[in-house]
């Protein structure tokens, strides 16, 4: 019965793009069943939908991240399906250690992150991501939804080093070369 319920999620995630005139990639198989998916740009309410389809897709679950309040009846049916992670946003819980453990805790686990953190114009990304990456150590694979070409694309899969400067400005070049300017004023170019 699982096997059929895959089978037509994937097809219909194939249908979902078709429809919409989009491709998708599959994920890299170095990455494993544990890692952090980034995903830009962040900036549109239909961005769930093709998450969706990418995890059917792809015939993994992916666990998009979502403030506990989100779930509400019937809200809990929907999330709970899709894979999503609840996350205490108070000032008395860290969300990096909530991850962190979520990740020693499961044999499969792929949450969502987009850096931009809203889908309004933003300055700077949100670095969480880099700082549950580091002390769940795993990689970050990188999602970029391109609408020029009309398809959800993986970047690569990159293990993090010791520097998040580097790091940040590795993965913004990784985009760049898409056409896609990640805003990070605060992140200095260090000199080679």
């Amino acid at each position: 019965m699982k096997s059929f319920i895959s089978f037509v999620k994937y097809w219909a995630s194939v249908l979902f793009f078709k429809l919409k005139g989009w491709s998708c990639d599959l994920l890299p198989k170095e990455a494993g069943n544990k890692f952090i998916l980034i995903g830009f740009p962040h900036n549109t309410n239909m961005d769930a939908p093709f998450g969706i389809a990418f995890s059917f897709y792809n015939k993994t679950i992916t666990n998009p991240m979502l403030k506990k309040e989100w779930f509400f009846w019937p809200m809990t049916i929907i999330f709970n399906a899709i894979g999503a992670v609840r996350i205490d946003r108070s000032s008395s819980n860290n969300v990096v250690e909530q991850i962190v453990t979520e990740f020693s805790n499961r044999d499969h686990f792929i949450p969502v992150i987009f850096p931009e953190g809203t889908r309004s114009n933003v300055r700077r990304i949100k670095t969480g991501f880099w700082s549950i990456a580091r002390e769940a150590n795993v990689p970050v694979v990188m999602l970029y939804k391109c609408e020029e070409k009309k398809r959800l694309m993986i970047l690569g899969c990159m293990n993090l080093s010791d520097s998040m400067n580097d790091d940040l400005l590795a993965i913004q070049s990784t985009y760049l070369k898409e056409g896609y300017e990640i805003p990070m004023e605060s992140v200095t170019k260090t000199l080679e």
